[in-house]
């Protein structure tokens, strides 16, 4: 790996953490450029975007047993789909919490394939919406658009599939987008957090060139 630097950072003893999480710093640095605090908020922010795509899935889950049940009349599939939804949910729960709490290890790469930003994962979904309704008035018979149960059930699948693509796509996208921010807020409010980093900031030395802690 390499890091984009500028001139050679003063040792780190000499810059607070402070200043390297400062705003203004961040402000006046190449956003392509590479800093051990730029790894951290990546690597905490892609942990906890894939938890917490988890936990939404796993309310899905639960959410589609209660429509299924309401539609056929029974309640075979809320426990059928609901307690695996909630073992999921609980689970991913879990390790959102550890992954919001703890420094991760960069050294493990996580690939996130998916929008990295609120604003391209509400055009992604958008397009995918689209595309699916577009595919159904293309492709349904005219009479279709007077059957009140086909409508029913179009609406019904349509609501299940935004829920699914706001669980899937649009919390992990905006989480990892403001990746960034969510680490400087921890570190402000987060004294136990804090300190970590405080350690880091005292032991880290970049492997591969001379690279500063930050900026964020």
């Amino acid at each position: 790996m390499s890091y984009q630097t500028g001139p050679a950072p003063l040792p780190h003893a000499a810059r607070p953490l402070d200043y390297w999480l400062s705003t203004e710093l961040a402000a006046i640095t190449p956003a392509g450029a590479r800093s051990r605090l730029r790894e951290i908020a990546d690597a905490r922010g892609s942990s906890m975007g894939a938890w917490a795509a988890g936990i939404g899935m796993g309310a899905v889950l639960i959410l589609l047993g209660v429509i299924l049940a309401l539609r056929w009349g029974t309640l075979v599939p809320v426990p059928s789909l609901g307690l695996p939804g909630a073992a999921i949910t609980v689970l991913c729960c879990v390790f959102y919490a550890r992954a919001r709490d703890r420094l991760p290890r960069t050294s493990r790469l996580i690939v996130n394939r998916g929008p990295g930003s609120l604003r391209s994962a509400l055009s992604f979904v958008g397009f995918i919406l689209l595309v699916f309704i577009g595919l159904f008035a293309l492709t349904a018979k005219p009479t279709a658009w007077e059957d009140p149960a086909l409508l029913q059930t179009l609406v019904t699948v349509l609501a299940f599939l935004v829920c699914l693509l706001v669980a899937a796509i649009i919390v992990p996208a905006t989480i990892v987008g403001r990746s960034s921010e969510s680490l400087r807020s921890k570190a402000a409010n987060d004294p136990r957090f804090r300190a970590l980093l405080e350690q880091d900031l005292a032991t880290w030395r970049d492997p591969y060139g001379e690279a500063g802690y930050g900026p964020l």
